[in-house]
């Protein structure tokens, strides 16, 4: 979210400061004491803090049409830098609502992260409290596309769509909320009007398209060129919970279509009529099926990566059609392949390999096991490389899924 305050008080930063401290208004105390271990006088410490206000400025790119911007935050430190001016005052400190996580904390999250569109972009400000902050109050990140307008969003990680809404040219604009595992959700600000591909509810996978990039909402100015994406990562209560920076989780996740050399993205489809999935690591095949079938089969994105050849250690998956249940049959057993060729020729038409896998019992580092699962009642399978997913789905539906074990296994 892009906002920018002018202010009377304003003052820019000497030629080539990055950041200064300048007292709080109306202080009271005018004495400037550089602080610095062993030079006598009053010493930042637990014992003795002091508080200041950090001025620093949004140096943007020009090519975004927006002034340099001056923002503040007090501060409450027990230490400061040898050589940092602080100009003492008694006013209150304003603290962050929320809480800061540590970088540890960030790598400890149980979730696999990707980039939020097809090929990097750049980042604008930060969030507050966090470096690369350019103003205060801000909570999240901003993320510029090329172009600018009408890129797609992609999820940054598992999750299920919470919220989906509009509000208007004010506060978020067009966005969309994703509760993924840890307590944790994404929101995604700003987007273009029009161009929400979800609802709420809807599970979604990492890399599943949102919507796309626009300038709704409140963004100053509202130019193309200042036209991005407000990626924000939250756990607990709205703006007081922990707000978490997504430029250490995603900047550094893989891209779409990225991964171990030599696999291929195995892509999922939901269908809402035939209650059953789809899954295909074919390009030609998913763009077919997007484009003949747009109201039966909604893209959800990259399930998980496979082989498109076969490789040392990985075995075949097999595909079967069923016109009788409007589904498929994954399996990369062979024996299982031909009980249900002699078993079950009138409901199941063997389709041959889809793509290449690992057996469930793989000796390879790094394989993720995946999940299978049957419904008696909508005569489906469904499969999931995320265990956070197959928790889920134990957990909400016992009486609708029957958990049939990690069955194959995928190159993480």
């Amino acid at each position: 979210m892009s906002r920018h305050r002018p202010s009377a008080s304003r003052r820019l930063l000497p030629s080539g400061a990055a950041h200064c401290l300048l007292p709080r208004p109306g202080s009271g105390d005018g004495v400037a004491r550089r602080l610095a271990p062993n030079l006598g006088g009053h010493s930042a410490s637990a014992q003795h803090p002091v508080r200041f206000t950090v001025v620093s400025v949004n140096e943007e790119s020009p090519r975004r049409g927006e002034r340099p911007v001056v923002s503040r935050r007090s501060l409450l430190i027990g230490s400061v830098a040898a050589g940092a001016v602080v100009l003492a005052g008694a006013a209150p400190a304003r603290a962050l609502t929320y809480r800061v996580a540590t970088p540890a904390e960030h790598a400890a999250l149980p979730i696999v992260w990707g980039y939020p569109f097809t090929t990097r972009g750049d980042r604008g400000s930060g969030v507050d409290g966090y470096p690369g902050a350019t103003y205060s109050g801000h909570i999240g990140a901003d993320y510029y596309a090329s172009p600018r307008v009408g890129t797609s969003v992609l999820a940054v990680a598992d999750g299920t769509v919470t919220a989906v809404g509009d509000d208007g040219d004010v506060s978020r604009g067009v966005f969309v909320v994703v509760q993924h595992a840890a307590g944790v959700r994404s929101e995604y600000l700003h987007l273009e009007r029009g161009s929400t591909a979800v609802t709420v509810g809807q599970r979604v996978l990492r890399f599943s398209p949102l919507g796309r990039t626009g300038n709704t909402g409140d963004v100053r100015p509202r130019t193309i060129a200042n036209a991005h994406l407000h990626l924000a990562i939250f756990s607990g209560p709205h703006r007081t919970g922990t707000v978490w920076n997504p430029a250490w989780l995603v900047e550094t996740a893989p891209l779409v279509g990225s991964g171990t050399p030599g696999t291929t993205p195995v892509y999922r489809f939901w269908s809402s009529r035939y209650q059953g999935h789809f899954y295909t690591a074919s390009a030609s095949e998913r763009d077919a099926v997007s484009s003949r079938w747009p109201d039966i089969w909604s893209y959800e994105g990259e399930a998980y990566r496979a082989f498109a050849a076969p490789i040392e250690g990985s075995v075949p998956l097999f595909r079967f059609w069923s016109d009788q249940y409007n589904g498929h049959f994954y399996t990369a057993d062979g024996g299982e392949r031909d009980a249900v060729i002699a078993r079950w020729p009138g409901i199941w038409r063997y389709e041959g390999p889809a793509f290449h896998v690992y057996p469930a019992n793989t000796a390879v580092s790094g394989a993720r096991p995946v999940h299978r699962f049957w419904s008696a009642g909508a005569r489906k399978h469904f499969y999931t490389a995320s265990a956070d997913e197959r928790d889920g789905v134990i957990a909400r539906w016992p009486n609708v899924w029957s958990y049939e074990g990690a069955t194959f296994s995928v190159p993480a």
